[in-house]
């Protein structure tokens, strides 16, 4: 293009395309677009994350030491072959609460724990049991760690609960604000996504209020409403009865990163995510990223995967621009497999208006 842009400062903080493109490789094609399209103009890449998939990787490089960094999607995450080949009812949130004591084993005492992605639905029943937590039927039996489990489960007793988690300090990232149990919670809600099946969604909502009901007894707490307790399949829950702190993990994210010195001056600032709907507005990270570029004076684009048309117009009402990489009437399987070329189009058509948006 022909316009020169020097002096104007472009922010890339893009989340992951999930299925297709990192949150790293996602701001990287968006900043190599900028620079070939807008002469002389100042890109910042600052890709981010929420808790979910990818956290990990953006996150490591700002950690200090002694900080046990766990991101959920890479053990119990519905990207994995492993989880994603069982059914729902057979899933185990397990694998975390392995991880955990593995880091208990080394020392490790204060986690960031992120979730989102997961494949599993067990209010956490695995992770405690990992971590010393006996679940019994009404047989008196051990049930599994897993959704089936929770279903079969009469009583809990906690006396053989690691004791080393009293010592520790559990910080939860997560972008979900539901509660456990009803109509908002985390069967109702993301349940179907995972694979629990319509008829199934009130017994196994009926489960975790149990369940729920027996932790109050031992802990003393009821943690079934807070913000967040329905977040990964109730891990959120099984979390906060350990005595983990909810916070949001776009925020989190963004303040360690020091995105919000990247955003001082800022024009413009683009993000994205591979699809925007509904819970894009409950809070998501390009949500936050709006919210922030407003502050700052800045402007903000959304580029994604693809656009929920029900929430189009919300969006328009947060972003100054709203841009689908996906073409009316591409199924997302090919656009999966275009993901590159589709989003180098995108940011091309966000160039094509840059005249009139600087």
């Amino acid at each position: 293009m022909s316009e020169d842009y020097k002096g104007t400062r472009v922010v890339v903080a893009a989340d992951s395309f999930k299925g297709s493109l990192t949150a790293k490789k996602a701001a990287s094609i968006i900043a190599d677009v900028l620079a070939d399209e807008l002469s002389s103009a100042e890109i910042i890449q600052c890709p981010l994350a929420d808790g979910g998939e990818g956290t990990k990787v953006i996150l490591e490089p700002y950690m200090t030491d002694g900080v046990c960094l766990i991101e959920s999607a890479q053990f119990v995450g519905l990207n994995l072959p492993e989880m994603a080949s069982l059914d729902v009812m057979n899933r185990s949130s397990t694998p975390l609460g392995d991880t955990m004591l593995a880091g208990l084993d080394m020392g490790e005492r204060d986690f960031v724990i992120g979730l989102g992605g997961s494949a599993t639905n067990d209010c956490g029943l695995g992770m405690l049991m990992a971590l010393g937590m006996h679940a019994v039927n009404h047989a008196g039996d051990l049930v599994q760690p897993i959704l089936a489990g929770l279903l079969d489960l009469a009583s809990v007793d906690t006396s053989a609960l690691n004791p080393r988690l009293n010592e520790s300090r559990l910080t939860i990232l997560s972008d979900v604000v539901s509660p456990l149990c009803g109509k908002n919670g985390a069967t109702a809600v993301y349940g179907p996504q995972k694979g629990v099946q319509a008829e199934d969604v009130e017994r196994i909502d009926q489960a975790m209020e149990l369940f729920a009901l027996k932790c109050r007894d031992i802990f003393g707490s009821d943690m079934t409403n807070m913000p967040g307790a329905g977040a990964a399949g109730g891990l959120g829950f099984a979390l906060m009865i350990l005595g983990g702190e909810m916070v949001s993990g776009a925020e989190y994210v963004m303040n360690k990163t020091g995105f919000h010195n990247d955003l001082m001056g800022a024009d413009w600032v683009i993000t994205g995510e591979g699809c925007s709907d509904a819970q894009t507005l409950q809070g998501k990270l390009p949500l936050k990223v709006a919210q922030a570029a407003r502050e700052s004076g800045a402007k903000a684009a959304l580029i994604s995967g693809t656009i929920d048309l029900k929430v189009r117009p919300e969006l328009e009402k947060v972003f100054d621009l709203v841009i689908s990489a996906k073409p009316d009437g591409m199924d997302v399987e090919q656009a999966v497999a275009q993901a590159e070329s589709l989003l180098i189009k995108a940011v091309r058509t966000f160039c094509a208006n840059s005249s009139l948006l600087f």
